[in-house]
């Protein structure tokens, strides 16, 4: 009888297990220690962004091991900014899907496509067919993200989320403990990464945000 296995939740497993993970874990940073510092693990080639002085490290997923031998940390890192640019995102779409009709969200959300066929009338792929964004009278005759990026920017000047660097523990992961790091700088360096790390374990990998919220100036990041 076939059957479909599920990843167990790391901290359901066995110390054993977790400290074998860890081991290989140790093994594999040590052996990127040239490219990502010996600290931690990013399977990403972020020394690119230094070939490429536009773009900007905004996050990245990383690996490093824990206090406790048996631990090991899956953590998303970002920096303050993306943080509150996905929370002010996130409260205007939520409110913009809000006010329209479940009618009118299954046809804007909906995809239409066109078949693509071989000589011998397969269908070997699917085009995505044009469509015109339709304006709402409850957007103010909008359409959807002209009305979100008008709100985006209200929100931004009058009511701006509060974020606060810290460290946020993220639950049920099958791969390590599930975390998310906020920091505060203008983009991300493995400097950057390490002191973050440091720092997390200095406060003996506790949950934790600074009392103080990040300052963003009052207009929409372009």
């Amino acid at each position: 009888m076939s059957y479909h296995r599920k990843h167990r939740i790391f901290s359901s497993l066995s110390r054993r297990s977790r400290r074998q993970k860890v081991i290989h874990l140790k093994n594999l940073i040590h052996n990127e220690r040239h490219r990502c510092g010996g600290i931690f693990y990013d399977e990403c080639d972020f020394t690119q962004s230094d070939d490429e002085p536009e773009r900007i490290w905004e996050w990245s997923d990383i690996y490093f091991t824990g206090l406790d031998p048996a631990d090991f940390w899956n953590a998303e890192i970002i920096i303050a900014q993306v943080a509150f640019r996905d929370a002010y995102h996130s409260r205007v779409f939520d409110e913009a899907c809000e006010m329209l009709t479940r009618q009118e969200r299954e046809n804007e959300f909906k995809i239409n496509t066109s078949p693509n066929y071989n000589p011998q009338g397969k269908i070997i792929s699917h085009t995505l067919a044009h469509r015109e964004a339709c304006k709402y009278d409850v957007f103010g005759d909008l359409t959807l993200f002209e009305f979100v990026e008008k709100r985006e920017l209200e929100i931004v000047i009058n009511d701006p989320p509060a974020i606060h660097c810290g460290y946020k523990f993220l639950p049920d992961y099958a791969y390590g403990l599930g975390l998310q790091m906020i920091v505060d700088a203008p983009y991300l360096s493995q400097q950057v990464i390490e002191n973050a790390i440091a720092d997390f374990r200095d406060r003996g990998e506790r949950e934790w945000h600074s009392p103080e919220a990040v300052y963003f100036p009052r207009s929409v990041p372009k």
